[in-house]
C-alpha cells in the first residue's frame, strides 16, 4: 500500500536520531538567505532565525535553564514559536505548549504539574498570568508581543492603534516579569551554548489534548517523535519543497499547528507564513501569499462561501445602472481577481482537525479547481497518521495510512479485531506514539495498549470502516456513539444524510436524554440564509425516513445560527450536547406545566 500511494523515495531523507535544533540547522546550513518566516508583512531569513534562536538559548541558559528543565509556552502563531522550538531543543529543555483557552485553575495545574521553571506568555494573557503569579512556581515570566516582529513603520501604526483602543500592556513591578525583547538581550553577549546530546527517550515536548470530547490532558512526546513524523511526511505526495511557502493557520498549542505545520516547514527549509489570528477568514485573507496551506475545514468553507458571494454580488451589480454601484462593482471584481489568483498559486489545500463530507469536498474542489487533501490524526500520535493521496483522492475518506503507520479496527464491545467491512474503533501504531499523559498513568493505560506480540497501539476513540483498497472512512466517535435502547448509532451517518440537502449548510448530531430513552439523536442544523427550521423540518425528517432506519431518525431537530467550534476548528460536541440537553429539559418541563 505504501509503494502504491506514497513516494518510493522521500523529498528529504535525514537522521531522525538527533535534536530538532541540529536537524533544522543542518538542513538549512547552505540556504541561510531563504526566508523561514512571513508574519504580518515582515519576514525572517533562516540565518536570522538561527542567530535569534542562539541568542535566546544563551538567555535561557544565563538564567539557569538547563537540560531537562521545563518551559511553559502560551502564545499565538508568530516567529517566537520557531525561536522557542530551536533554542530549547539546543539546550535539551522540555517545552510545555499550553492551550491559550485554559481556565485559571487548569493553567495553574499545567504550569505546576510540569514543574515549569519559566513561562513564556503572549502579552494579551499577561493579566491572567499576573493574577495567578502567587500560585505558580515559575521563576521567570517572559512577555512577548507580535509587535516585536513587525516592520518598524507597521509597529508604529500598531502602537497607535493600541493607544487609540486603550490597550496598554504594562509589565508588573514583580522582578520575575520581563519583556521578551529585553530578555533576549540578557544573554546576547554571553558564551555560546553547546548543543545538548540527543537522547531518544528524553521527554522534550508536552502538548495538550483539546478537551473537546473529554478532560484535557498533557501529552508527552520526544524529539525523535517529531523527527519521525516529519520524515513520514516527506514520503507523502504533497509539494513540501525547499523555498515554497506554507500557510500556518493552526495555533502552536495544537499538534497539527506545531508539528505538522511549523516544524515540518523548518525541516523542509520552507517559509512558514504565520498569522496571529485564529478566525475562519485567515486563509482567505492570505490567498496569494502561499503555495500550500495546512488548515481546518472551516477555513476552506469560508473561502467557498466568499467566492460564491462575490460572484453573486458581481452578477447583480453588473445588471445595475446606479452609478454608485459601478464603484462597488470595481472593488468586487478586484477582490475576485485576488482570490482567483491566490487559489491559482496554491498547489494544494490540506485539511485536518475536523471532518469534511464527501459532498462539500467535491463542491469545493470543483469551485477552486484545486485538490483538497483530507488528513486525520491526533495529539497522541503526533498529528497526521492517515492522509488522502493528492493524486488518488477519494471524497468521504480520510485517506490511507502514512508510511510507517499501522492501523487496525477493533470491535469496541468484544475487543476483537473487526472483520473486513465491519465498523470498529481505529487503533494506530507507529514509532512516534506519545510517551505518556504527564503524571497520569491510569489515563495513559486506557489509551496506550500493548498487544500479545508486544506492539504498542493508541486507541483513537474513532469508529471507522476500511474499504477493499485500504481507504479509511470515519463513522463517528466511539465516545459520541449514541446508544438508543438496544441500538448503537454513529452520528456521522445521520449527519451525511441531512447535510446532503441543499438548504443545509452544516449539521452535527449529538445524543441527548429524554423521558423515553437514555440517549436519543438531536440534529443541530445551520441553514442557508433566510431559511427557517419551521419551513424545512418536515423535508429533513422525510429525507431521514427515506435513507435511515427508524431508530436513527433524530428525535429532535434544532436550528442553530452558527455552529459551535472549539478554538482549533473542531465541532464542540460537548457544548452542543449541553445545549441539546438544556433544550430538552426546558421542553419537557414546559410540557409538564401545560399538562397540569
Amino acid at each position: 500500500m505504501e509503494n502504491k500511494y506514497w513516494r518510493s523515495t522521500p523529498i528529504k531523507e535525514f537522521n531522525t536520531e538527533q535534536t530538532m535544533y541540529s536537524l533544522v540547522t543542518d538542513e538549512a546550513k547552505n540556504d541561510l538567505d531563504l526566508e523561514a518566516t512571513g508574519f504580518m508583512g515582515a519576514s525572517m531569513k533562516y540565518g536570522e532565525l538561527f542567530e535569534s534562536a542562539d541568542d535566546l538559548a544563551k538567555s535561557f541558559n544565563a538564567m539557569g535553564v538547563k537540560e531537562g528543565d521545563n518551559v511553559a509556552i502560551l502564545t499565538i502563531s508568530m516567529p517566537l514559536v520557531q525561536q522557542c522550538l530551536l533554542s530549547l531543543s539546543k539546550i535539551g529543555a522540555t517545552m510545555s505548549w499550553i492551550d491559550l483557552r485554559a481556565k485559571e485553575k487548569d493553567l495553574i495545574n499545567y504550569i505546576n504539574n510540569g514543574n515549569c521553571k519559566v513561562v513564556v506568555v503572549f502579552e494579551d494573557l499577561l493579566p491572567l498570568i499576573e493574577k495567578i503569579a502567587g500560585d505558580i512556581n515559575a521563576e521567570r515570566v517572559i512577555v512577548c508581543s507580535p509587535k516585536d516582529y513587525l516592520n518598524p513603520a507597521i509597529r508604529v501604526l500598531a502602537n497607535l492603534k493600541d493607544k487609540k483602543e486603550g490597550k496598554n500592556i504594562v509589565i508588573p513591578s514583580d522582578d520575575r516579569f520581563v519583556k521578551f525583547s529585553d530578555f533576549i538581550k540578557e544573554g546576547k553577549h554571553t558564551a555560546d551554548v553547546s548543543t545538548a546530546d540527543f537522547k531518544i527517550d528524553r521527554p522534550s515536548l508536552i502538548i495538550q489534548s483539546s478537551g473537546s470530547t473529554g478532560k484535557p490532558k498533557q501529552i508527552v512526546h520526544t524529539e525523535h517523535n517529531f523527527n519521525s513524523e516529519v520524515q513520514k511526511m516527506s514520503y507523502l505526495d504533497l509539494p513540501l519543497y525547499k523555498g515554497q511557502t506554507m500557510h500556518v493557520s493552526v495555533p502552536p498549542f495544537i499538534i497539527y499547528g506545531l508539528g505538522n505545520s511549523v516544524y515540518c516547514s523548518l525541516v523542509h527549509t520552507m517559509k512558514a507564513e504565520m498569522t496571529p489570528f485564529v478566525d475562519e477568514n485567515t486563509v482567505y485573507n492570505d490567498l496569494g501569499k502561499f503555495d500550500i496551506s495546512f488548515a481546518a475545514p472551516l477555513h476552506y468553507r469560508y473561502i467557498y462561501e466568499q467566492l460564491k458571494k462575490l460572484r453573486s454580488d458581481i452578477d447583480q451589480l453588473q445588471k445595475s445602472n446606479n452609478p454608485s454601484d459601478k464603484k462597488i462593482l470595481k472593488a468586487k471584481l478586484k477582490e475576485l481577481t485576488r482570490v482567483l489568483n491566490g487559489i491559482e498559486r496554491a498547489k494544494v489545500f490540506v485539511s485536518g482537525g475536523d471532518k469534511i463530507s464527501a459532498e462539500e469536498l467535491i463542491e469545493m474542489q470543483q469551485a477552486f479547481d484545486k485538490t483538497i487533501v483530507n488528513g486525520y490524526g491526533n495529539n497522541e500520535c503526533l498529528g497526521a497518521t492517515i492522509v488522502s493521496p493528492m493524486y488518488a483522492n477519494k471524497p468521504g475518506s480520510i485517506g490511507v495510512p502514512m508510511r510507517g503507520v499501522d492501523i487496525k479496527l477493533v470491535n469496541p464491545e468484544t475487543g476483537e479485531d473487526a472483520k473486513e467491512g465491519e465498523m470498529g474503533e481505529l487503533y494506530v501504531s507507529s514509532d512516534n506514539l506519545f510517551v505518556e499523559y504527564l503524571n497520569n498513568p491510569e489515563e495513559t493505560s486506557k489509551i496506550k495498549v500493548t498487544d500479545e506480540s508486544g506492539k504498542e497501539w493508541v486507541k483513537s476513540g474513532d469508529l471507522c470502516v476500511i474499504d477493499s483498497e485500504g481507504y479509511v472512512f470515519p463513522k463517528g466517535r466511539n465516545r459520541r456513539l449514541i446508544k438508543k435502547d438496544a441500538f448503537k448509532i454513529a452520528p456521522d451517518t445521520i449527519e451525511e444524510v441531512i447535510i446532503s440537502l441543499p438548504f443545509v449548510k452544516e449539521c452535527v448530531v449529538v445524543g441527548v436524554d429524554d423521558e423515553k430513552f437514555i440517549s436519543v439523536p438531536m440534529a443541530f442544523v445551520e441553514l442557508e440564509d433566510n431559511v427557517s427550521i419551521d419551513d424545512v423540518q418536515e423535508a429533513i425528517r422525510k429525507k431521514c425516513e427515506e435513507e435511515l432506519p427508524d431508530y436513527e431518525i433524530p428525535t429532535y431537530f434544532e436550528q442553530i445560527d452558527e455552529m459551535l467550534y472549539t478554538g482549533n476548528g473542531k465541532h464542540d460536541f460537548r457544548k452542543l450536547e449541553e445545549l441539546g440537553n438544556s433544550i430538552v429539559k426546558e421542553r419537557l418541563g414546559t410540557a409538564k406545566v401545560l399538562k397540569k
